[in-house]
C-alpha cells in the first residue's frame, strides 16, 4: 500500500512543473484555463484600479490629440499669415513700381537711363504675368 500512495502523490504535479519534474521544460498551454497565471506580488488589481487606469489613459490620449490639433492649427495660421504678408508685399511693390513708371518719360528713356545711378537702375521694373496666380506683377528688369 505504501507504493500506491507514492504513485498517487507523484501524479499530483505542482502547477508549473512538467510530469517528469524538469523545471526547464515548458508546459503545454493551449487552453486559457491551463495557462499559468502570475500576479504582481500575489495581488491582482481591483476593478476600480483598472477603471482608474483606463480613465487616466483615455485622458492622456485626449490631451495628446488636443496638443496635436493645436500644433496643426498654429502651422495653418502661420502659413496663412506668411501668404498674406507675401501678397501685401507684392501689392506694395507693384504700387511703388507704378508710381515710378509714371515719373519716367518714355521719349527720353535712353538718355535718362544713362544718367541714372546703379540704385536707380535697380528700381526699374518690367511687367510679367504670373502663371500661377494669373496676376500682372512687376519684376526687376535685369533679372532672368
Amino acid at each position: 500500500m505504501s507504493e500506491v500512495s507514492t504513485k498517487d502523490e507523484a501524479k499530483t504535479v505542482i502547477k508549473g512543473r512538467s510530469v517528469s519534474g524538469r523545471a526547464w521544460k515548458n508546459r503545454n498551454q493551449k487552453r486559457a484555463s491551463s495557462l499559468i497565471k502570475t500576479s504582481f506580488n500575489g495581488q491582482t488589481k481591483t476593478w476600480e484600479e483598472r477603471q482608474q487606469e483606463k480613465l487616466a489613459r483615455k485622458e492622456m490620449l485626449e490631451m495628446q490629440k488636443e496638443l496635436q490639433e493645436e500644433r496643426r492649427q498654429s502651422k495653418i495660421t502661420k502659413k496663412e499669415r506668411r501668404l498674406e504678408n507675401e501678397k501685401r508685399r507684392a501689392e506694395n511693390e507693384f504700387k511703388n513700381a507704378q508710381k515710378f513708371t509714371k515719373a519716367l518719360n518714355i521719349n527720353k528713356l535712353p538718355s535718362t537711363m544713362k544718367a541714372m545711378s546703379k540704385k536707380q537702375l535697380r528700381q526699374i521694373k518690367k511687367t510679367r504675368l504670373n502663371t500661377k496666380t494669373g496676376v500682372v506683377e512687376y519684376v526687376p528688369a535685369f533679372s532672368k
